[in-house]
């Protein structure tokens, strides 16, 4: 992935050390270590290039989000982010990101700023060796994948509906890419 530039005349975005500290004593999983950090009165927000081997490197991953609990902030801040993407990221074509259910989040923020759920194979069925573990010896539960498509792109459905033959004919829920596409202006 070609690096994003940082907007300079955009005071909202900035290196991710910037917003180290506000993560460690907000965010269950502390500070983020790569990508850029998004930080206005609604809270923090932290995009870097996709961590799984699967997804294109020119999309994005939204890996930390930390609202300050403002009525409809992420909301608010969802849609001024995606406004600046469009402006000043036009080759990104698709935002993903994860909730976890097993510490309480249930995807609701997601579904609230329209992004899709795209289920993983392993949200759908648990791996078929080692119990559930991607570490030997730690249990960890499923996360929900979510789908913020920025604009048309050819590769998404294809990679994020699951490669399992009996998952798909048993009519387990999926990926289905949409028809239109917001673009909105700055």
């Amino acid at each position: 992935m070609k690096p994003v530039a940082m907007n300079l005349f955009d005071p909202r975005v900035m290196d991710v050390r910037y917003v180290a500290e506000y993560l460690d004593a907000r965010h269950y999983l502390g500070r983020a270590r790569r990508g850029f950090a998004w930080h206005d009165e609604y809270g923090v927000a932290v995009l870097s290039s996709p961590t799984s081997r699967r997804l294109p490197t020119d999309w994005l991953e939204l890996s930390r989000w930390c609202l300050t609990g403002e009525r409809n902030g992420g909301s608010r801040q969802w849609a001024a982010i995606v406004r600046y993407l469009h402006s000043q990221c036009p080759d990104v074509t698709t935002v993903v990101s994860y909730s976890d259910p097993s510490v309480g989040h249930t995807g609701a923020l997601y579904r609230a700023c329209n992004w899709i759920w795209a289920p993983t194979w392993h949200r759908l069925r648990e791996p078929p060796s080692g119990q559930g573990a991607w570490v030997v010896g730690e249990r960890q539960a499923a996360k929900d994948r979510w789908v913020y498509p920025l604009a048309p792109d050819p590769r998404r459905e294809p990679l994020l509906v699951p490669n399992d033959e009996s998952l798909l004919r048993s009519g387990c829920p999926r990926y289905v890419e949409p028809t239109r596409f917001r673009r909105r202006s700055r």
